[in-house]
């Protein structure tokens, strides 16, 4: 996908801009389709986000931090998207509503859909991060936070001392933040 971030996109053969454009989609699909769950928006969204990438590569000055800066592009397009819908979806929703006696308060604990949308894909990146641990390390951070061991039973199950777990829980913990700060600008406190 490299291609992409070149000046010259435009003056590639067709079926090179054809491939490039195949690579870029395959790679941002899921994630969209995650938030969207509807095709023809992904497609939108996909088309913007690929046009917006060949215009602004140019701008690039890491390249090789070109996945992470195509899945913020693509996460802030599809942000847009929502919040430009946004207003056409509570025109309905409060046509559709109009009749009806609401006699529970709103609720101000709600969280705004854009918010909703990125905490979704924080965690599903915190999760492809945690996939990308060394195996110890994963296997040290399912016995925390899925099965809620104690530092005393995974180091009686793992046959190390608590300081060497609490040691490699921090070390796990910490390159999971890292990477948070590198690809989304936050450490997700």
């Amino acid at each position: 996908m490299r291609l992409i971030f070149s000046s010259e996109f435009y003056t590639l053969e067709p079926s090179v801009q054809e491939q490039i454009y195949k690579e870029f989609y395959l790679f941002v699909y899921p994630m969209i389709y995650f938030i969207m769950r509807d095709h023809a928006s992904v497609e939108d969204i996909i088309q913007e986000s690929f046009l917006r990438a060949v215009r602004k590569a140019p701008l690039l000055n890491e390249i090789d931090k070109h996945e992470s800066w195509i899945k913020k592009l693509t996460r802030n397009v599809t942000l847009n998207h929502l919040r430009k819908h946004k207003r056409n979806r509570e025109e309905l929703e409060a046509e559709l509503t109009s009749g009806i006696n609401e006699s529970a308060p709103a609720a101000d604990y709600c969280v705004p859909l854009e918010k909703e949308v990125e905490l979704k894909l924080m965690r599903e990146a915190i999760v492809d991060y945690m996939n990308q641990l060394s195996p110890v390390s994963r296997q040290i951070m399912a016995m925390k936070w899925i099965h809620n061991l104690s530092y005393k039973d995974m180091a009686s199950e793992l046959g190390v001392t608590e300081g060497v777990v609490r040691q490699r829980l921090f070390r796990a913990r910490d390159a999971i933040k890292q990477k948070l700060l590198e690809e989304w600008g936050t450490t997700g406190q």
